[in-house]
């Protein structure tokens, strides 16, 4: 009976067990020491009781930092780790409530809901690092929001509460306040203006609550003059407009050539072939991009994500023309986009679920049947693909010379596991902090102060220019008012973390006194 049970509902079962293969085979290996603690850093400042914008800078909206500060209150020790495998959940979670949107909205046959789930989980994840990240924290409280807003338009206290996650959505980086008016925009489209009154409504209240909030805080001013001190215009149009064009520019030739197979492959061979086979043809992209660059952070940013976001909006687009239903397509691509409106990873691939539902709806159409031996080939397929993309973890070495485990030095990062020169730096880092009291690390080693048990004095980890939010000498008279010892982490040689991008760092080394030098880290004190 039970087995019975899962085969009926394997793709459930798989869901859910794919959550804890992510978390056990592929959360432990790597870390580096920028972006994966950048927001768990500010999280420990907030908690040890700074407040953003006010007490240190922080060019985004602060929600995503403080809802990581939320496992502190249940356990200091443990706190990064559960933040760190929560991404995992968070992927699969609002990749799941996506499908759950379209497929009610496209009235698309529901047991199939959890094998586009998986999916677009899968290639949301794709190799990407298990640790906190405001783009991830966006797409999960904005989908979060979609999903009670459109459970029952007609019921305005589920539209409050929809109101209230894109509300937060939006209060995790500035490229998701876009969103809650797109849904608007979809709300008076569908002629739903009772639930667009109340969606706006609710709106306002929430924000007007917040900016009382931070005005209250004193931390109004400086929270509007940090929010645009790096994200311009320019940025909007580079990465929300340019790095679409230069994927078809740059693919041009290729995307002929797989619009010929397709269309060989649609009239030739079944449909169940030919979705088997374009998910095939996305398979083979991916693994030569894996095996040419050994990472697909570079190459997928003018790549096949951007270009299946483009033919999804198109299809949505031309489909909506036909029959309304289709717009939900074209909301949940525009969060896409809204995702991919980033300075760092500008790709629409944190939220690939639209993509991959548009390419099940051109191959099988709008009956939609898909044979179970067709999709476990397919979820096969990709789960082999980003297995061998996480042997090359983010800006680490490759997997299996990462043998060495950090709870050995720093309990707070118990399971995880590195190679052997960052385990030396940490080693080294211990005995420093041991060594000496009062200190910074800089330019960004943002996992610091909280492995070390100490409170930032300065309230932030992640020194580099843009993030400072041109307070340069007001950061420089805060390290010599509270008579610090720095620790420079020799960052000259590394990849991103070049000499000039942190001017504050420069300022110490050209400054101070150097009274100790060692492999890993410089230490400095006041002349």
């Amino acid at each position: 009976m039970f087995l019975t049970k899962i085969y009926k509902n394997s793709f459930k079962y798989l869901f859910f067990a794919l959550i804890l293969f992510y978390i056990l085979v592929y959360g432990p290996y790597g870390i580096e020491e920028g972006d994966m603690g950048s927001i768990f850093g500010i999280s420990w400042s907030m908690y040890n009781g700074y407040f953003p914008h006010r007490d240190f800078v922080y060019i985004k909206p602060a929600f995503s930092p403080f809802f990581h500060s939320l496992p502190l209150y249940l356990t200091e020790d443990y706190a990064y780790l559960i933040n760190r495998y929560l991404y995992f959940a968070q992927v699969f979670a609002y990749s799941y409530w996506a499908s759950v949107i379209a497929f009610k909205f496209l009235k698309l046959p529901k047991k199939y809901i959890y094998f586009i789930a998986i999916i677009g989980a899968i290639i949301s994840i794709h190799n990407y690092p298990p640790m906190p990240w405001n783009t991830v924290d966006g797409l999960f409280f904005s989908i979060l929001g979609l999903f009670f807003v459109t459970k029952n338009l007609k019921d305005w206290k589920w539209i409050v509460i929809g109101t209230f996650f894109l509300f937060l959505g939006a209060l995790c980086k500035q490229s998701f306040y876009f969103f809650p008016p797109l849904v608007g925009l979809f709300l008076i489209y569908r002629k739903e203006t009772k639930a667009f009154l109340i969606l706006t409504v609710s709106g306002l209240l929430f924000t007007s609550l917040y900016i009382l909030f931070f005005w209250s805080q004193d931390a109004l001013q400086p929270f509007i003059d940090q929010m645009f001190s790096f994200t311009s215009g320019s940025s909007l149009i580079k990465t929300g407009v340019k790095s679409y064009y230069l994927a078809v520019k740059f693919h041009i030739l290729y995307i002929a050539v797989a619009l010929i197979a397709f269309w060989f492959a649609k009239k030739y061979t079944s449909k169940h072939i030919t979705f088997l086979f374009t998910n095939v043809l996305i398979v083979l992209v991916l693994v030569w991009l894996y095996y040419k660059y050994q990472s697909i952070y570079k190459p997928v940013k003018y790549g096949i994500i951007h270009l299946l976001w483009i033919l999804g909006i198109l299809f949505s687009l031309m489909k909506s023309l036909q029959d309304k239903k289709y717009t939900i397509l074209i909301l949940l691509f525009s969060l896409s986009w809204c995702a991919s409106i980033s300075n760092g990873y500008n790709t629409p691939i944190d939220f690939s679920t639209p993509s991959i539902l548009v390419v099940a709806l051109i191959c099988l159409g709008e009956t939609f049947s898909i044979r179970k031996w067709t999709a476990l080939l397919i979820t096969s397929l990709y789960i082999g693909t980003f297995y061998y993309g996480y042997q090359f973890p983010y800006r680490e070495r490759p997997r299996f010379e990462l043998i060495y485990p950090l709870g050995d030095v720093f309990p707070r990062l118990k399971t995880i596991k590195t190679n052997k020169k960052t385990f030396d730096k940490y080693i080294a880092l211990k005995a420093l902090s041991n060594k000496y009291d009062n200190y910074t690390i800089l330019p960004s080693m943002t996992l610091g102060h909280y492995i070390t048990n100490t409170v930032n004095p300065i309230g932030v980890d992640w020194v580099f220019n843009h993030h400072l939010a041109d307070d340069l000498e007001k950061y420089k008279q805060m390290l010599r008012d509270k008579n610090l010892t720095i620790f420079i982490d020799n960052f000259e040689n590394h990849q991103d973390n070049y000499e000039e991008s942190s001017l504050l760092t420069v300022y110490v080394v050209n400054h101070w006194k150097l009274v100790e030098k060692q492999e890993h880290f410089r230490v400095y004190q006041q002349p």
